[in-house]
């Protein structure tokens, strides 16, 4: 399977994203990010480096690999274009924030003439439905929710990630949010849920995960 994490908008949560799915379903991860860490928490043969303004080869169907992306598709980033042509799904986080909504909104619109096949991921959510306990309840993801589906016309798949330290963590320790919580202790407590939110995702992509 081949998955791309893309938005035109930083600091949105992409490269966490990769990593953990890298990390958990043991994946390729390629990026056209000329400054990246990817080379320093995974092994040489697992990581590639494709400067933006060339294409990415197409990669054999039977090899693995999730995108870290970033940069445009208009105005003709190859890198991107040639990613997201020969992703299966596209994951595009966006947080509940005026401008990372707005430039979310940009990306459906550039990303789906090429891919159509994509799953809205709601991050650094703060508070969950008090009532319910779901964090797809609270008010942030269900701002998320309403003005991609009202601004688009179309209902995107939508699922959410909590705001945690634990996204830091997995790059200093070098190993998944599952693997972390799997060590038990206080960590096991700490960072279940999203450890969990990510189990939803893999579902969804219908990986083997376990």
């Amino acid at each position: 399977m081949k998955i791309a994490v893309y938005n035109i908008k930083g600091s949105t949560g992409k490269t966490p994203i990769a990593t953990n799915i890298a990390f958990d379903l043991g994946y390729a991860v390629v990026t056209n990010e000329k400054y990246h860490i990817l080379g320093d928490i995974f092994p040489e043969e697992r990581v590639m480096q494709v400067p933006a303004n060339k294409p990415f080869p197409r990669f054999p169907n039977d090899l693995d690999v999730v995108f870290d992306l970033g940069g445009f598709i208009e105005g003709g980033t190859p890198s991107v274009a040639s990613a997201l042509g020969q992703a299966d799904i596209v994951i595009i986080p966006v947080n509940n924030e005026l401008k990372a909504l707005r430039n979310t909104i940009h990306t459906i619109e550039e990303v789906s003439p090429i891919n159509s096949n994509i799953l809205v991921v709601g991050t650094k959510l703060e508070k969950k439905d008090k009532a319910s306990g779901k964090w797809e309840l609270g008010d942030d993801f269900q701002n998320i929710k309403r003005v991609i589906h009202s601004v688009t016309g179309k209902e995107y798949p939508i699922l959410p990630l909590k705001l945690s330290k634990v996204f830091e963590a997995i790059f200093d320790e070098e190993k998944s949010i599952k693997q972390i919580v799997n060590e038990g202790g206080l960590a096991a407590y700490t960072y279940n849920e999203v450890a969990q939110q990510f189990s939803d995702i893999y579902t969804f992509l219908k990986v083997d995960y376990e």
